[in-house]
């Protein structure tokens, strides 16, 4: 099985290294090497803005690499520069590091020299985080430490995966109500009758064999993407472009490691999020089954506590994990809007 493996990567190669050469990066990057991991940070971008966008992927075990390459990134660019950070475990990063060192606390020590890196390279450029997800979690639990959130000029929180302990089994009744309406429908009975049935039964999410589980269910919902069939606009580099870009196979495998070392599933940031006293926006899915909007006015009534008025709340009524992708212009104008206030 293995010979077979390395048979097929052999042929990929060569179908890779024929194809004909463009140029998918246009920036600047740099490392940043932090308790056994080595995690590239790619510019791109409108440098001269001074206005940089530090872009918090999800995951954990997700990338920043493909969502440089999409069109809603190339057309922010045009007025802020954006650093895509992948972090420790995930996406392109490399080194060692040690399962020991999967915590929150690294991730946001790492984070930091990430901030302290951007600001002496780039003559202390105003920072904004864009945190999508388990990003958006990452973003928070940085900004709720220390004094941390001096070094930030703002907050776009985007369906964040902040409170887990709460978020999860609300997505288990996501799922369970997807499941009731595939059986209604007649479609895949058997299969969706067993996920409402495991889904009934109100497992505990803290327990990881029970994540996996309801993690596969989810996948084969539209918790993502509201809509199937719609055509949306992904990365712009495909296959046959990534190995004339900085992207690797590695994208592939890194955040399977990872995912499996990193429990966050006793996560609950809510009360700390009490403490960012700068300027937000919770962006959130109307439909996300992911982290479901109930998630979304948590984030929001979270951040800053009841009396903080310096942040604002913009529903994506027709999407639901991927706004992104899903309503692009709407997002694209409410980011602008956002960034360009503060």
């Amino acid at each position: 099985m293995k010979n077979q493996f390395l048979a097929i990567a052999s042929i990929i190669l060569i179908t890779f290294s024929s194809c004909k050469k463009e140029s998918f990066f246009d920036g600047d990057h740099f490392f940043v090497k932090n308790a056994g991991a080595e995690m590239p940070v790619y510019v791109k971008g409108n440098i001269e803005s001074k206005t940089f966008i530090l872009f918090l992927h999800g995951g954990p075990g997700g990338n920043a690499t493909l969502p440089s390459f999409m069109p809603v990134s190339k057309e922010l660019e045009k007025d802020y520069a954006f650093a895509y950070w992948d972090q420790r475990g995930s996406g392109l990063s490399m080194g060692n590091p040690d399962p020991s060192t999967f915590t929150v606390e690294q991730f946001v020590d790492d984070l930091d020299l990430v901030i302290e890196t951007i600001k002496l390279r780039y003559d202390n450029p105003r920072i904004v985080f864009y945190g999508i997800s388990w990003g958006g979690a990452l973003g928070s639990a940085y900004l709720s430490t220390g004094n941390y959130q001096e070094k930030v000029d703002g907050f776009i929180c985007m369906n964040s995966g902040h409170n887990l302990v709460e978020g999860l089994p609300k997505s288990v009744v996501f799922v369970k109500n997807y499941a009731q309406q595939q059986i209604d429908l007649g479609i895949d009975v058997e299969y969706w009758t067993d996920a409402r049935n495991w889904c009934a039964t109100i497992p505990d999410m803290t327990v990881k064999e029970n994540y996996f589980k309801y993690d596969a269910y989810l996948s084969n919902t539209n918790a993502y993407r509201l809509n199937a069939d719609q055509e949306v606009q992904g990365p712009e580099v495909g296959a046959m472009g990534s190995m004339n870009s900085y992207l690797s196979l590695a994208i592939f495998f890194n955040g399977q490691y990872l995912a499996k070392n990193f429990n966050i599933l006793e996560l609950n940031l809510s009360k700390d999020m009490e403490r960012i006293k700068i300027p937000s926006i919770v962006i959130w899915g109307r439909h996300d089954g992911v982290n479901t909007i109930e998630m979304g006015f948590d984030a929001f009534n979270s951040i800053g506590g009841p009396g903080f008025t310096e942040k604002q709340m913009v529903i994506l009524e027709n999407s639901a994990h991927e706004g992104y992708m899903e309503e692009q212009d709407l997002f694209i104008e409410t980011f602008r809007g956002f960034v360009d206030s503060i």
